[in-house]
């Protein structure tokens, strides 16, 4: 008995194929198809870039502690602390601009160098410690600080949603 040839996927058969068809000519390839338009005009993809969830890709949970801390509580921290800054600054300096920033950078250096936190950190429950679990230390705190001054360093964020001041330190500000 004489087998009939298998069509193999793909196998050229004469039929014109879809690109074929797209161009109206044989054997001539378009340009640009309908897939590459359409693939454009959704966005370009870049597969998995920033992970499932925020910290993914620095190895954090997804939920609960050790999870990246979400916005809201950054915020709030931050306003706490400069909030204390502030009082400070207007206790023994009159309020003075450079004196607050002062005060802002050394509660930043000495308490999370020290301990992780900070008095509006441990309000919000975050703590910053050094990508893998380590405590920052007072090196990478004045680091994040000096950074931070620049003001726009916290808001050139990463797929993760560190900033730039956190990722020069190689810290991350995880929930407690």
């Amino acid at each position: 008995m004489a087998r009939s040839p298998q069509r193999r996927p793909g196998a050229d058969d004469g039929a014109p194929s879809s690109r074929q068809r797209a161009s109206g000519r044989r054997g001539e390839d378009p340009l640009v198809t309908r897939r590459d338009m359409a693939g454009w005009v959704g966005g370009t993809s870049r597969p998995n870039a920033a992970g499932r969830w925020p910290g993914e890709r620095l190895g954090l949970a997804q939920d609960g502690p050790a999870a990246m801390a979400g916005w809201g509580r950054r915020i709030l921290a931050v306003l706490i602390d400069w909030s204390l800054a502030l009082l400070l600054s207007n206790l023994w300096f009159e309020g003075h601009p450079l004196a607050t920033l002062g005060f802002y950078v050394l509660m930043q250096v000495l308490l999370v160098g020290l301990l992780g936190t900070t008095l509006g950190k441990r309000i919000a429950g975050i703590q910053v410690v050094r990508v893998g679990g380590a405590m920052a230390g007072p090196l990478k705190a004045l680091i994040r600080a000096a950074l931070w001054c620049l003001v726009v360093t916290p808001f050139m964020i990463d797929p993760d949603g560190r900033g730039l001041h956190d990722r020069v330190a190689g810290t991350v500000q995880i929930r407690m």
